[in-house]
C-alpha cells in the first residue's frame, strides 16, 4: 500500500506529506542478470597453484568472459545515471526523486537502455550454446565439472530483468518512530536544494575568476545554460530570485558577467530549513 503521510503524535492522527508530490515522483530502476559464476568444488582445488586454470578467481568459477557480464551491468548503470542526472537521490535507498519537468526525458533515456539491455540478452542467448561448447572445449580437462553449471536457455533468459517502477512516497511503511520520516524527508529536501545552490555558486565563482583574468569563453556560457535548465526543472522551491539571477547571467554581456555572477551567488545562498518545512510540510 502506498502511503504519503506519517504519524504526528502516535494516536493514529496523520499529517500529509503532499508538498513535494506536486512537483515530482519517485523512480526505482531494478536490474538482474545471470551471475555467470559458480562456487569452486573441492575437486577443483585438488591441484597446485601453478596448475589453476584462468577461469578460477577468488573462490569462483567464472563461466564466461567478464565483458559479456559488463555489457548488461553498464546498461543498467547508464539508466540509473540518467535518474541521477534528471532527479535527486531520495532517502529511500536505490530511489530517485524525478521532477515532473524531467519525467519524459528520464523515461526516454531509460527506455533506450532497456531496449539495448534486451538486445544484449537476445544476442547472448543466440550464441549461448556455441559459446558453451567453445568454453568447455577450451577447458576440456575440466569439462565434466563445468558442464553442469550451464542451465537451459529458457532458465538463463528468466535470470535477466530490467524494470522501472514509478511511485509516490512509501514513507510511513518504512519508518518506525514518530517524526523520523518527517525529519528525513526535510533533511533530504534541504540537502537537494542546497546541492543545486552550491553548484550555482561554484559556476558563479568560475565566471568571476575568468572575468578577472580576461578568459571568459564558450565553456562558461555552456555551464550557465546547463545550470538554467537544472534550476528550471529541479529547484523544488521554485525560488523566483534564483531563477531570475540564473536567467540574467545567461543573457549577460561579457562586460556585465562579473557583477551578474556576484548577484547569482547572493541569490544562491543556502535555504533556510524552517522555510522549507513551512513550504513542504507545515
Amino acid at each position: 500500500m502506498v502511503l504519503t503521510s506519517v504519524s504526528v503524535n502516535g494516536t493514529g492522527e496523520t499529517r500529509e506529506l503532499g508538498g513535494i508530490w506536486n512537483k515530482g515522483i519517485l523512480c526505482r530502476i531494478q536490474g538482474g542478470i545471470w551471475s555467470m559464476e559458480a562456487r569452486l568444488d573441492p575437486g577443483d582445488l585438488n591441484m597446485r597453484g601453478e596448475e589453476l586454470p584462468d577461469f578460477v578467481k577468488l573462490g569462483s568459477k567464472r563461466l564466461l568472459p567478464h565483458k559479456i557480464k559488463n555489457n548488461f551491468l553498464n546498461t543498467i548503470g547508464r539508466a540509473r545515471n540518467a535518474a541521477d542526472r534528471y532527479g535527486f537521490p531520495f532517502f529511500i535507498g536505490g530511489t530517485s526523486f524525478i521532477p515532473f519537468e524531467n519525467f519524459d526525458l528520464l523515461k526516454e533515456a531509460v527506455e533506450k537502455e532497456r531496449v539495448i539491455f534486451f538486445e544484449y540478452v537476445d544476442e547472448f542467448l543466440n550464441k549461448y550454446e556455441v559459446m558453451r561448447n567453445e568454453y568447455l572445449e577450451a577447458y576440456s580437462q575440466h569439462a565434466n565439472s563445468l558442464a553442469r553449471h550451464y542451465p537451459d536457455v529458457d532458465f538463463v533468459r528468466s535470470r535477466f530483468k530490467f524494470e522501472t517502477i514509478y511511485y509516490a512516497a512509501n514513507i510511513g511503511s518504512v519508518m518506525g518512530a514518530d517524526g523520523t520520516a518527517e525529519e528525513m524527508y526535510l533533511s533530504w529536501a534541504v540537502n537537494s536544494m542546497n546541492t543545486l545552490r552550491s553548484e550555482a555558486r561554484q559556476i558563479a565563482d568560475k565566471i568571476i575568476e575568468a572575468s578577472e583574468l580576461g578568459k571568459l569563453d564558450g565553456r562558461n556560457m555552456r555551464s550557465v545554460q546547463g545550470l538554467r535548465d537544472r534550476v528550471s526543472a529541479k529547484d523544488l522551491l521554485d525560488d523566483p530570485d534564483l531563477k531570475r539571477a540564473v536567467l540574467a547571467l545567461s543573457v549577460s554581456s561579457p562586460e556585465g558577467m562579473k557583477e551578474t555572477a556576484k548577484e547569482l551567488k547572493t541569490a544562491a545562498r543556502d535555504v533556510n530549513p524552517l522555510f522549507v518545512r513551512k513550504i513542504l510540510i507545515d
